[in-house]
């Protein structure tokens, strides 16, 4: 069938005249134990992955075998050469609001690839940007819309991500709200991705609907509540948000990206630790690749930490870090007290202040308060 033809859909494709799981180790290859598969599945995902390379931009270029130069990466004709024209609809000004979203995804994503003992831009190389409106406030951003597409390095699917964010610290109060969310495409077509068209699944309702038709599922929101006239000096940190993982999500996560993994027995604590901490380190890839980086606590001696720039929990309780572990099966023996005590700081949050310190914050500066 033409649909599933190499040589029909892309003409570098023609020129190696290979199918399945060959076309796409040579052209993205070397891929991490490819799971078995059509060869109609592997080839439709190689052109969706070369088609998609070409009409928008990989974080890192993706180096082709056969290449002397190592300058065919996807985004040209095929040749190997890509002309003038291509090559300035790839360029970015490097202090641009646009370029924060590609360095702090290398960054979060080479973190992974060390922790996994990946050669550096194996992962990386995986991530196509498909949308990227960035708006920085000096250095940390103050509005997000980024749509990035991971494509498995170990099965023909791919994920989709999309992050939504809002922070703007005011004179009296703080404006917050984000949504997170996914995709999974487990039957690539072999055509590029539409950036438009897939913008257009998502839903423009507040931040825990955002992510919940047309097969995509949330996986954290969080927002100020500014109802019940929440605003002005009477303003308090009321925070609403919610992890919204379960555990058979998170193993399709890991089964997409990087195949399906034997649970071990309960009795094997050890081997066990890993499985849970390859499950976070699934759902951190995730978040890594729309320029997010959140450490993940897997043992009593380790410690939730969420990036500075980008604020997914409004308060002091790290509940994205817990409700991530939570999800893929942990559970630490300090996770119910810090869950209460959480519960019990937005309960005090959400009564507010007394005149004294209502007086305070006035004469202090605000955004130190908060730290934007």
């Amino acid at each position: 069938m033409l649909a599933n033809s190499a040589e029909s859909a892309d003409p570098s494709a023609a020129k190696t005249d290979l199918q399945g799981l060959e076309l796409a180790e040579h052209h993205f290859g070397p891929l991490l134990r490819p799971t078995r598969a059509t060869q109609s599945a592997w080839t439709n995902y190689s052109i969706n992955r070369l088609q998609t390379n070409k009409k928008y931009r990989t974080v890192v270029s993706v180096s082709r075998k056969g290449s002397e130069d190592g300058s065919e990466d996807g985004s040209g004709d095929g040749s190997g050469e890509d002309s003038e024209e291509d090559s300035e609809e790839y360029e970015y000004d490097e202090y641009s609001d646009e370029a924060w979203l590609f360095d702090s995804v290398k960054a979060c994503v080479s973190q992974i690839e060390e922790e996994m003992d990946f050669e550096n831009g194996i992962l990386q190389k995986c991530i196509t940007i498909l949308w990227n409106e960035t708006v920085l406030d000096d250095e940390e951003p103050r509005s997000t819309d980024h749509l990035v597409r991971i494509y498995s390095p170990t099965a023909p699917m791919y994920i989709d991500v999309h992050f939504q964010y809002y922070c703007r610290s005011r004179w009296s109060e703080v404006e917050w709200f984000y949504s997170l969310g996914y995709k999974i495409q487990r039957r690539p077509s072999a055509t590029a991705a539409n950036a438009f068209a897939i913008k257009k699944e998502l839903n423009n309702g507040c931040p825990p609907d955002v992510h919940t038709r047309n097969g995509w599922q949330t996986l954290c929101w969080g927002y100020y509540d500014d109802s019940h006239e929440n605003y002005g000096k009477n303003w308090r940190r009321i925070e609403c948000g919610q992890v919204e993982l379960h555990e058979e999500g998170v193993m399709d996560v890991h089964e997409a990206l990087f195949g399906e993994m034997e649970k071990p027995a309960e009795t094997d604590s050890e081997a066990m630790l890993a499985y849970r901490r390859s499950l976070v380190r699934g759902i951190r890839l995730l978040l890594a690749a729309v320029g997010v980086s959140y450490d993940v606590a897997c043992t009593d001696d380790e410690s939730d930490e969420g990036t500075h720039e980008l604020m997914l929990e409004g308060l002091s309780d790290k509940w994205v870090g817990r409700g991530i572990r939570n999800a893929c099966g942990l559970r630490l023996a300090r996770d119910a007290e810090e869950e209460r005590a959480g519960a019990q700081e937005r309960l005090e949050e959400a009564k507010g202040y007394d005149d004294d310190d209502e007086d305070d914050d006035e004469e202090g500066d605000y955004d130190d308060d908060y730290g934007f």
